[in-house]
Parts: structure tokens; sequence; C-alpha cells
């Protein structure tokens, strides 16, 4: 039986009976494809590349650090992403710079994938495997040793005074700090988690669950090198810094930044729990700064940093989403215990 077509479906077949006719009348090859030469195997589906800076340091190379994990940030941030972190070049590295990157990392959105290469330097590049950053990297680099002789990585959304004992533990394992300077390690480990958890609580973001602390500490030399990282609101605009604010009836631009942390470090800015006692852990860090517990006490928050003992703060050109402190202990200014 002869099909009936409509009017459409007749144009259309018609049209494609003249392709076909058309390509058997005069048929004409098409060019070669260039060829493609192979690339090296770690760098097959690396996705967008993001290359290191040769200076890795959070504190020392604040605003080519801050850059290049702001860019990993944002392109973490979109669904099904695929980055290749290219270190290739580094030849100096902090562990406070390899913290935050893990902590973005971490805390990357669903579907997306994150690889990368070691230094070329071979010094560097045993330094860098040995701090355990890889640990779940979709395809981490081979031959990669045990990390618990050197760093010691925690993160969580609440207090624990037990991981902060544990961090201060490694570094005794490690190093001959001093006992008095390990009492304020630890807590000022746990000050710092407890204003992380008080200031995600009372943030209006609707992400506050996944809003968490990333402590670590990485000895080498006889050093212990504390780090603490917070990727929340920051200690510039949390609440009680906006409460000061607003009963001065400015602005943080009008304030100044390095002088709003300045007041806070000072004192003059109490917790918004209103519990008694609250309200006085960067002040007490501070004091620990000056009496030499914690000598070289330095804090990165917005785009201000600096150091915690005498103040001396400055601006930069970027920003971290968050706030970030790093301290250092070793024989040379602890001692050993006696």
């Amino acid at each position: 039986m002869k099909r009936l077509w409509s009017t459409w479906k007749r144009v259309k077949y018609q049209r494609i009976r003249q392709k076909k006719r058309s390509r058997r009348e005069g048929y004409v090859q098409r060019p070669a494809r260039p060829r493609r030469w192979p690339r090296p195997p770690e760098w097959d589906d690396r996705g967008e590349l993001l290359k290191a800076p040769p200076s890795l340091q959070l504190f020392e190379n604040t605003e080519m650090t801050l850059d290049y994990c702001n860019t990993i940030r944002d392109r973490l941030a979109r669904a099904g992403t695929s980055v290749f972190l290219d270190f290739a070049d580094v030849t100096r590295f902090s562990p406070d710079a390899l913290l935050l990157i893990r902590a973005i990392t971490g805390s990357r959105a669903r579907q997306t994938t994150v690889r990368g290469n070691l230094p070329t330097d071979p010094s560097v590049a045993t330094e860098f495997k040995a701090t355990g950053f890889f640990d779940g990297f979709a395809k981490p680099p081979d031959d990669l040793p045990d990390a618990a002789g050197l760093m010691r990585k925690r993160s969580h959304t609440t207090v624990h005074s037990n991981v902060a004992a544990e961090l201060v533990d490694f570094a005794l394992e490690h190093t001959s700090m001093a006992r008095p300077r390990a009492e304020a390690c630890y807590r000022n480990l746990v000050e710092l988690m407890t204003n992380t958890h008080d200031h995600a609580r009372r943030s209006q973001r609707r992400d506050i669950r996944r809003r968490s602390w990333f402590a670590s500490v990485y000895c080498r030399n006889g050093g212990a090198h504390f780090n603490f990282l917070d990727l929340g609101i920051g200690i510039l605009t949390s609440t009680p810094a906006r409460g000061f604010l607003q009963k001065r009836k400015t602005t943080l631009s009008g304030f100044g930044r390095t002088t709003l942390l300045r007041e806070i470090f000072q004192g003059s800015i109490r917790s918004a729990a209103g519990l008694p006692g609250r309200g006085r852990g960067l002040r007490r860090m501070r004091q620990d700064a000056e009496e030499g517990d914690l000598a070289d006490l330095e804090v990165l928050t917005s785009n201000v940093v600096g150091t915690v003992h005498d103040l001396q703060l400055r601006l930069t050109s970027c920003e971290l989403r968050g706030t970030a402190f790093r301290w250092s202990m070793s024989d040379e200014n602890g001692g050993n215990d006696g």
C-alpha cells in the first residue's frame, strides 16, 4: 500500500534526495585532519590548566598566591568543572598556602574533578609529596610517601578540643616545644574553632553547614608550623564587627579595615554571644603573642595581613574570603621543657 505523506514531509525527503544526488555526482574529497601529537598521560583530560606562581606562599607572596587560590575557588564553584593544578614552576611553598588550596578543593561543588602535578625541582617535589597535599586528588602522582611523618591536617564544623590536642601532641612528638607554648597552641586552636562555629551559626548564608575550619601542623627541621583557616565570613564582616560599626554610625571603608582589626585585637569589640568571658579570644591571642608564647603569630583576613604582637597591618590588592592564622614553634623560640 502506498504511503501518503503530508506536504512538509514530502518537502523534507525531497531535500534529502537532492543532497544525496549532488554528493554522488560531484564528490569532493575532504582535506585530511592534522596529526595530533601524543600528550603526557598525566595531562590527558586535565580540564582547565591553572598555573601556580613560583612562590606559593600565603604571607610572603600574598597577592599572587591569593589571586591563584581565588581563581581555583571560582572555577570549582561551577558544577561539572575539571581543573589541572600545574605546580611545575613552584620553587618555594608554605604550609598555609597548601592548606588553603586543599580547603578550597575539599569544599568544591559536586561533579568537579581536580588533578595536579609535582614541581620540577626534585627537592621541592620531595617536600611537596611528603606533606600529603595530593590526598583525595583524582589522579595523584605515583610513589607518594606516607605523610604522617611531616604534616597532620584536620577539619570540621564544630569545636573539637580533642583535635586540638591531637595536633599539639603531634608537634610535641617531632619537636622540643616548651610546655607553656604547647598550652598556648592548644588554647588558641580551641578559641579559633569556637569563633568559626559562632560566626557560622549567626551568619545569614544558606550554606552554614558547609562552613568548616581547617587546621594543620607541619613539622620540619625541628620546628612545628601551625595553620588555621576559616573560609567563612571573616573577622571584619562578623556580627560583632558590624555591630561595632553600626554603633559608631560608620562603614567599614569609612572606619578603615586595618583600624577595625586593631580594635578587635585590642579588645574594644565584644563577642556577639553576650556570655561572660567571651569576646576575649583574639585579645588573648595578642597577649600570648606579646608575651612570646606565639611570638610570630600572623593573621590574614579579607584584604588585611600582618603580625599580631605589634599589630603592623597592611592592605593587599587581593582578598581572602575568610581568615587565616599561622605561627611556628621551635627550639629557637621555645626552648626545652624544664
